[in-house]
């Protein structure tokens, strides 16, 4: 299926205004999530933009999502303008229709929407049991060090 067509496809059937193909690329919001989509030949790239590096952090957090890349149909990547981590879903616009369309790109959202909950919460594992070790008391009952 052509992209404009597609995207045109999308925005009659949910009932989005003012969305075009321009210049093969089109952006959408979906629950707070923008969705940027890019054509090239036979590829269309969607991807959605999950948030800034935590601050502190980053390698561990940037492990989960490399091994999170294994058990995926979207990969994550790091947007060039501004740093930020990015879902992303590439597919072929020669073999797509149009519900294989919208549930890739409710999938994408959901699985985004996840992501970011994720890096929101994220505490890097020796801070978090430093916050645990501050509130629990030192001795247990008994008397003896809690370890």
């Amino acid at each position: 299926m052509e992209f404009a067509e597609l995207v045109s496809n999308f925005a009659k059937r949910h009932g989005v205004e003012n969305l075009t193909a321009e210049e093969g690329a089109a952006a959408l919001d979906i629950d707070g999530i923008v969705v940027t989509l890019v054509a090239a030949d036979d590829s269309l790239m969607i991807s959605a933009e999950i948030g800034e590096p935590p601050a502190e952090g980053k390698a561990e957090f940037a492990g989960l999502m490399l091994e999170a890349n294994l058990h995926s149909d979207a990969f994550f990547a790091k947007a060039p303008e501004n740093g930020n981590y990015l879902l992303v879903r590439r597919l072929s616009l020669s073999t797509i229709e149009s519900d294989a369309f919208d549930a890739a790109l409710e999938s994408l959202v959901n699985l985004a929407e996840t992501w970011r909950r994720l890096l929101t919460d994220f505490r890097p594992v020796a801070k978090a049991a430093a916050e645990r070790a501050e509130e629990a008391p030192a001795f247990g009952s008994g008397g003896f060090v809690q370890v």
